[in-house]
């Protein structure tokens, strides 16, 4: 009996060695991008694995086996019949995932590079869940806040366009919440598309809502100074609604927003002079203390007409209401020369802004189409901008009272009309652009020395482009670009009865090329670019600061020419970008001494030396469990021996809790080194943060934020700026330390 035991345990072991097995390979991805670590289970039998770093797996399927478990956290498990399938691509579909102690409530960031781009898609990732749309764009990658302001790393503020429509007023990245946003493309060398002056663009693209009905999101938020705890309280509130029906949706909205800055700054500038072969120096220390108080409302309406799946039309039109604009700035300046106390000078400025129109400053309308004729895409697009403002100024000074009026009036046009045509594996993208600027600026005043000006001042700017695509599949793509500008201004002086008039051509070469090797993206652009020289820098008319003090253009500036070169690396959850800039006739601010040296003239130049940049920097998202971050570090570093790169590093930690709970705690240091060819930050900067966030009703609906901004209260600035004959040492404060508490709705 035994033996016959043996013997049939031998042949099952026999039968089970020589079993026939079959090898299946596979890739998993979420539609965009490889899942890493995902596991490969076969159903029945204890046969398995994991995706490697390119979502791809391998395993035998033993005979009689056909079914595959595939899971990861944060993804819906997928159960696949992989019989006669010796090779799969799977696709997982994200889901909120019960843990032991949490809940990871949305998924990972997912970010791509495509076409000179980081395109980094909001919807259903942790980053919807942020708050407004400007704290939102603070963590997207090649994004980063320097000091209070939103910058592209490396290229400074940018331009944004919302759903193609450029933004001209930056409170509107205020009034849309994250839980709005698609997805976010951060182009860091712009193409021929975009004007010559435009070297960084941020395209927002909204989501979409086809269900018919009505929809609301309503946002309010309050925030209050830590400093100034009885007067900086600034409550604001966003209402925004919509309704579809069928293929029309119309929508409207209601921005009012309070604001208030204190900035406290003290200053030391040490100039010197030659003079009949001495050299006399002159010193002047000052504290400035700068309040602004105001409030405005803005109206929003807007009307899309989907005629059919090939063409749409929508009309938008924003108008804005001042209801408060005052800034009152106080000065206290001391004069010395050859280290003896010359004068001492109390200056007040009270400033108020207003329009004469029961506040209405103004507003914008945009009007859009897109149609798809067969082969060819086709878009045409008008826009108008129309502001106007008076301004008064009373300026109490050395027992003495002056005043200026200022009257400024302000209207843009803007036509574009563009197509594209689908030939094989490449594409043709071609269009036109005009814009029409006009302004109208005088002031009136009894300031001694300082004479008054009434002028008209107008831009007209004649573009054209063309552009071709070519996709080389598996070897990448390829663009190429070319944009001709043709640029008119025109000034006319009233009170000297004069004309100024200046022509520019100029063309804009640009390329672009991306690939993916190897689960790695790269994209690697190339563009020229100009920077023009503003109304207000052509100005050679004198603007009176102070009784040492006084600024001015200059009406012989020339355009800055500029080469820039980016390479941008994707991989997994890390995205890194390096960019070369190199500046020909860079308008700098100079500085020359009047009076023997008592009062300091700020003016314009051209830099006469080429200048040098080159900008890095990397970010990285993963999602732990329910711990989020993202952390970004960048590096600014100018061609100069001397010279200190800057470095500036942001880590937010989310940990995203069950029961729809969301804490945060965030850092931000900015290292000192040259920021600017003559600006050098001299202390560094550090800002802590922390928030906590609560959602309740169904799928999230209604979202209550705490955040405490700057609790360390270190975000202050010192720096110094070399004007070759004077040097300026600049301590600044600014009223950072707030306590923020925002109510969202959503429906």
């Amino acid at each position: 009996m035994r033996r016959h035991l043996i013997i049939g345990l031998f042949a099952i072991a026999t039968c089970a060695l020589f079993a026939q097995v079959t090898p299946i390979t596979g890739v998993v991805t979420d539609g965009n991008e490889p899942i890493v670590g995902a596991n490969v289970l076969v159903v029945g039998s204890n046969e398995g694995t994991i995706t490697d770093m390119d979502g791809r797996f391998s395993l035998n399927m033993p005979e009689g086996k056909c079914d595959l478990q595939i899971s990861m956290i944060g993804y819906k498990p997928q159960l696949i019949n992989a019989c006669d399938k010796p090779s799969m691509d799977i696709r997982l579909y994200e889901d909120t995932v019960l843990m032991d102690e949490v809940v990871a409530i949305g998924t990972r960031v997912h970010t791509k590079i495509e076409g000179g781009a980081i395109i980094t898609n909001i919807e259903g990732s942790d980053l919807q869940e942020v708050g407004s749309l400007e704290e939102m764009l603070a963590r997207v990658p090649g994004m980063q806040r320097s000091g209070e302001t939103l910058v592209v790393i490396g290229k400074g503020e940018p331009v944004y366009y919302i759903n193609g429509r450029k933004v001209m007023e930056l409170v509107e990245l205020k009034r849309l919440n994250s839980r709005q946003i698609e997805r976010v493309e951060v182009i860091t060398n712009p193409g021929a598309a975009y004007d010559g002056q435009t070297m960084a663009v941020v395209r927002i693209f909204t989501r979409n809502h086809f269900a018919e009905g009505l929809g609301v999101e309503v946002t309010g938020r309050y925030e209050h100074s830590l400093d100034y705890w009885r007067t900086n309280i600034d409550p604001s509130i966003t209402a925004n609604l919509r309704y579809r029906i069928k293929n029309v949706e119309l929508k409207a909205g209601l921005n009012f927003w309070h604001t208030s800055v204190t900035d406290i700054s003290s200053s030391q500038q040490h100039s010197w002079l030659n003079k009949e072969g001495q050299t006399h120096t002159f010193d002047l220390n000052g504290d400035k203390d700068f309040r602004y108080r105001g409030y405005n409302l803005n109206y929003l309406l807007g009307l899309s007409w989907a005629i059919n799946k090939n063409h749409t039309i929508s009309l938008e039109a924003m108008i804005e209401q001042q209801l408060n604009d005052t800034t009152i700035v106080l000065v206290n300046n001391n004069l010395s020369a050859d280290g003896k106390p010359v004068d001492a000078l109390h200056t007040e400025t009270h400033t108020r802004a207003f329009a004469p129109n029961c506040g209405l400053i103004g507003g914008w309308t945009n009007t859009r189409y897109v149609g798809k004729i067969g082969q060819a895409e086709i878009g045409a697009q008008f826009d108008s901008y129309n502001y106007r403002y008076t301004e008064r100024n009373r300026i109490d000074e050395a027992s003495q009272t002056m005043f200026s009026l200022t009257q400024s009036q302000s209207q843009l046009y803007v036509a574009k009309a563009y197509g594209a045509y689908t030939i094989g594996k490449g594409q043709i993208r071609v269009g036109t652009e005009l814009s029409f600027f006009h302004r109208f600026y005088s002031n009136e005043n009894n300031l001694s020395g300082i004479v008054a000006f009434n002028e008209d001042m107008y831009k007209h700017v004649y573009a054209g482009y063309a552009e071709y695509l070519h996709d080389f599949e598996t070897y990448g793509s390829l663009v190429v670009g070319l944009r001709y500008e043709h640029e008119a201004d025109r000034i006319v002086d009233h009170l000297a009865d004069s004309v100024f008039r200046r022509h520019e051509n100029h063309v804009f070469p640009s390329l672009s090329y991306d690939v993916k090797i190897n689960g790695v993206q790269l994209g690697l652009t190339y563009a020229m670019k100009t920077r023009r020289p503003e109304f207000e820098e052509m100005n050679d008319a004198v603007i009176y600061d102070s009784r040492y003090s006084l600024s001015q253009g200059n009406s012989r500036l020339q355009s800055e020419i500029k080469h820039e070169l980016s390479l941008q690396l994707r991989y997994l959850q890390l995205t890194a970008g390096v960019n070369y800039e190199h500046r020909s006739r860079a308008i700098l601010t100079d500085v020359a001494l009047l009076n023997d040296g008592n009062t300091v003239l700020f003016h314009l130049i051209n830099h006469p030396q080429p200048i040098h940049q080159l900008n890095a920097f990397v970010n990285y998202k993963p999602v732990w469990g329910f711990y989020h971050p993202i952390w970004t570090a960048s590096m600014t570093a100018l061609a100069h021996s001397s010279y200190i790169p800057v470095g500036n590093i942001s880590i937010t930690n989310a940990f995203v809790l069950k029961h729809a709970w969301q804490l945060e705690l965030n850092y931000q240091l900015i290292t000192p080194g040259h920021t600017s060819w003559n600006t050098r930050l001299m202390a560094c900067s550090h800002n802590l943060s922390a928030a906590v966030q609560k959602s309740f009703l169904k799928d999230d609906a209604l979202t209550l934020r705490l955040e405490a901004k700057d609790i360390l209260g270190m975000t202050q600035q010192e720096m110094r700026v070399d004007y070759d004959c004077s040097l300026l040492h600049q301590f600044m404060r600014h009223d950072n330390r707030r306590i923020c508490l925002s109510l969202r709705y959503s429906l």
